[in-house]
């Protein structure tokens, strides 16, 4: 009776009595063969669009029955590389100059596992079925920098960086920025396009919030380097609703270009609303308190000058461009 093979790494299978003079060889060829699947180290270059891997029944000189598979070449075209539809396992390095085209390794009429340009990959097939180990495996542990060329992505459960609370920064950098997103462990801080965050969340830009904005406890500060930065809310139809001018140190209500400390502009001339409303609930102070360079004559404004008549003195106002006096008793 003569030899078969097996279905694997096709090894032949010798039958009692036969092959004489010739056993020793075969059995050779058999040890070889289970030392390239086991240890074995092939180059391939792959011919065509749909290529398969040299199988040699009992032979040494087959590509598939290698542990360690490099496939060399450039696709023309969308690329499949197979094996016979039998189980097996393979590391595969793909060397291939791959451009825009893809590149898959499979059983002989089975479903690819996808290789990945430049990149090595733990495959096995279970004859129909070809899977990458890495594709889907359990947990990974890597003491050494784990560097990732492609996508990442977090699908389930929850990311947890530096979980033993050790002075570790991380950062993401942007398309021409190096510290779009910074995380400086050491001082518990956060930077946004900045590397030396100097509170807990330093912005270097602008910040937009199309949300609520909540201030629960501590200080605002506006401009706390006293640059000449403006502020500025708008209303529903006023543009300049508050506006603080950093330029001249004034404010405007309703103006865009303060030509006081402070001046108040009602733009609206169908309102039927006063420019200012004074609502004094505490019944023993004044309404307004003028504090000025009190003269005697009216030099100043606030006069004590009372040759005008018989009241204590004035506070000088502007009315339309020209120096008017409000008169003051100093009792009711």
């Amino acid at each position: 009776m003569a030899s078969t093979y097996s279905s694997i790494l096709n090894l032949e299978i010798q039958t009692t009595g036969e092959n004489s003079g010739t056993w020793g060889t075969i059995t050779n060829n058999n040890l070889k063969k289970l030392e390239a699947a086991m240890k074995g180290y092939v180059a391939v270059s792959i011919a065509s669009t749909s290529d398969s891997l040299e199988v040699d029944d009992g032979g040494t000189g087959d590509e598939q029955d290698n542990a360690i598979i490099k496939l060399t070449g450039t696709l023309t075209a969308n690329t499949t590389m197979q094996c016979e539809a039998q189980e097996n396992w393979f590391i595969i390095d793909n060397a291939t100059t791959m451009g825009t085209y893809t590149l898959g390794f499979k059983p002989a009429s089975g479903t690819a596992a996808s290789l990945v340009a430049s990149s090595k990959h733990l495959l096995y097939t279970d004859g129909s079925t070809m899977f990458d180990v890495l594709a889907d495996c359990g947990n990974i542990s890597a003491n050494g920098t784990l560097t990732v060329a492609g996508n990442t992505s977090l699908t389930g459960g929850t990311f947890i960086f530096n979980d033993d609370q050790d002075d570790f920064d991380a950062r993401f950098e942007g398309n021409s920025d190096a510290n779009l997103l910074f995380l400086d462990a050491g001082n518990d801080r956060v930077g946004i396009k900045t590397g030396s965050p100097s509170t807990e969340l330093h912005v270097v830009g602008g910040v937009k919030a199309t949300g609520n904005i909540d201030f629960d406890g501590g200080t605002f500060t506006f401009n706390d380097t006293q640059g000449d930065f403006d502020f500025r809310i708008e209303g529903d139809a006023d543009s300049h609703l508050f506006f603080t001018n950093a330029d001249n140190d004034r404010v405007g209500i309703g103006v865009s270009s303060p030509a006081a400390k402070m001046e108040i502009d009602q733009s609206s001339s169908t309102g039927a609303i006063p420019v200012l409303e004074l609502d004094q609930g505490d019944n023993d102070q004044p309404f307004i308190k003028f504090d000025g360079d009190s003269q005697s004559d009216t030099s100043g404004n606030i006069t004590t000058d009372t040759e005008i008549g018989a009241l204590t003195g004035y506070i000088r106002v502007n009315v339309e461009g020209t120096a008017r006096w409000i008169a003051f008793y100093a009792t009711s």
